[in-house]
């Protein structure tokens, strides 16, 4: 399921822990919704019109992606209710790995102990999400009661992801069940090339309908979902646009067309665009040793140093601390009643891993429970509750 969500581009300092969290969020990606807006069109709401309107857009999102759709995609629209209805049927939570990522999240401090991940996610979506398409079911279902053109913006979104889908796959396993962040670069790019395509439709609308378009009613409130997992889902809404820019502007869309053939693998890539562009892929790192048994293993990556210390650190030394950043490896394990995490990230210079220790270390002094490794490359640290 890819979602089209409300935007929090300006709302959130967005982060997300690459393979700590990318599992447990379907791999679709966000930006974060409520309900649609009240303006009304003229023509009644019917199948036919709604086949017709798809149908225009669908020439629309076809000129504007540089590649035809192989087939006609069946949009649903659904008011508030049914379409709330629609999201539970289809949600699916893997209570193992949510059970893995909630210890991970708690061990770094990002999650207090008396959070349920599970019902702030449900929470999360079902005010969040404005549509979604779903490319095991090819499927292209979006919350709205009238053709409105925040209804049009958000089916331009979908639609794009069905085209992404008839012309690349979507559905990944290969990427998604890797423990790095490979599915969460992936999504970067799924979702920065349809909002890219959503911003051009807009971009052809009147200054009223572009401002009805951006409207998707009052924002919910968030304030009982955590951070880390808001970060988390809007990553991909938030840098993957620029992402895909880098990479038009490289070779307009056939240069978006090879990124799909061979995606992106880091959040580095997605936040560096020279990064992916040059090849800069992922350095082997050797698993640190674990204090017990380890129940979670993966790659933190520089989003998700940026997130671990983003609390602890301004803006200038934060981004010091994380650049440079050049692959990793975690493990995660509870021994004793603790909850402990350990990582080891290679850096590319001797200044760079200084410079992380520096942050580490800040880092440790303001949360407690966190040792770092004196001067080393790899840079290794432990954080226990």
């Amino acid at each position: 399921m890819h979602p089209r969500l409300w935007f929090l581009w300006a709302a959130v300092a967005v982060l997300l822990v690459g393979g700590v969290i990318a599992s447990v969020v379907s791999d679709e990606g966000p930006a974060l919704t409520t309900t649609t807006t009240t303006t009304t069109t003229a023509a009644p709401l019917t199948p036919e019109r709604i086949d017709a309107v798809v149908a225009e857009l669908q020439e629309f999102v076809a000129r504007a992606r540089g590649l035809q759709f192989k087939q006609p995609v069946k949009a649903t629209l659904l008011d508030d209710a049914a379409f709330r209805a629609r999201l539970q049927e289809d949600e699916e939570t893997d209570r193992e790995e949510l059970e893995k990522t909630t210890k991970t999240l708690r061990a770094l401090k990002l999650l207090e102990e008396d959070v349920d991940l599970e019902k702030a996610i449900e929470s999360l979506l079902g005010d969040a999400v404005l549509g979604f398409y779903d490319p095991e079911k090819d499927e292209l279902v979006v919350r709205g009661a009238a053709l409105t053109p925040n209804v049009r913006s958000t089916l331009v979104h979908e639609l794009t992801h069905a085209l992404q889908d008839q012309h690349f796959e979507l559905d990944r396993d290969d990427l998604d069940d890797r423990d790095d962040e490979a599915g969460t670069a992936f999504d970067g790019l799924v979702e920065g090339d349809a909002v890219r395509i959503e911003r051009d439709y807009v971009g052809t609308l009147s200054r009223r309908e572009a401002r009805e378009a951006e409207d998707a009613g009052p924002a919910p409130d968030f304030s009982d979902v955590p951070p880390v997992l808001l970060q988390s889902i809007a990553f991909p809404y938030v840098y993957g646009p620029r992402f895909v820019e880098e990479l038009v502007e490289a070779g307009g869309n056939a240069r978006v067309d090879e990124a799909f053939r061979r995606p992106p693998e880091t959040s580095e890539q997605i936040l560096h665009p020279a990064a992916y562009l040059q090849g800069d892929g992922l350095a082997v790192v050797a698993e640190p040793a674990a204090g017990g048994e380890v129940f979670d293993r993966g790659v933190v990556g520089e989003f998700g140093l940026y997130l671990i210390l983003e609390a602890a650190l301004d803006q200038q030394d934060l981004q010091r601390a994380i650049i440079g950043w050049d692959g990793d490896r975690y493990v995660s394990w509870e021994a004793g009643g603790r909850l402990c995490f350990r990582a080891t990230v290679r850096m590319e210079s001797e200044r760079d891993a200084r410079e992380l220790r520096d942050g580490l270390r800040a880092w440790a002094n303001e949360v407690g429970g966190v040792t770092v490794a004196f001067d080393t490359n790899p840079v290794e640290f432990t954080s226990c509750v």
